[in-house]
């Protein structure tokens, strides 16, 4: 068996990037399977807690900010049938 500990800072990236969840699905899988532990110390878990929102928050942004460029992008480059019936940036 793995005993992995994974920091903080990683967690949080981790978190606020939705490229992360095959790698996030992937270490459940693992864990699932009795091949991987984590090792969480309480000092990890309490700065993970009080940032949670926060990164949220980021991630959030984020991804609207990628489905206001994907909007943008059918709007100007797509057919007419699959443009957005509202004009990019009103949500």
């Amino acid at each position: 068996m793995l005993h992995l500990l994974i920091d903080t800072c990683v967690w949080l990236d981790l978190s606020k990037d939705y490229r992360s969840q095959p790698l996030i699905s992937a270490l459940k899988d693992l864990i699932a399977a009795g091949e991987v532990e984590l090792i969480i110390p309480q000092i990890v878990v309490d700065e993970f807690l009080r940032n949670k929102s926060r990164v949220t928050t980021e991630a959030q942004r984020s991804l609207q900010s990628h489905f206001r460029l994907v909007r943008e992008a059918v709007n100007q480059f797509g057919a007419d049938e699959i443009k957005a019936p509202y004009p990019a940036g009103t949500e």
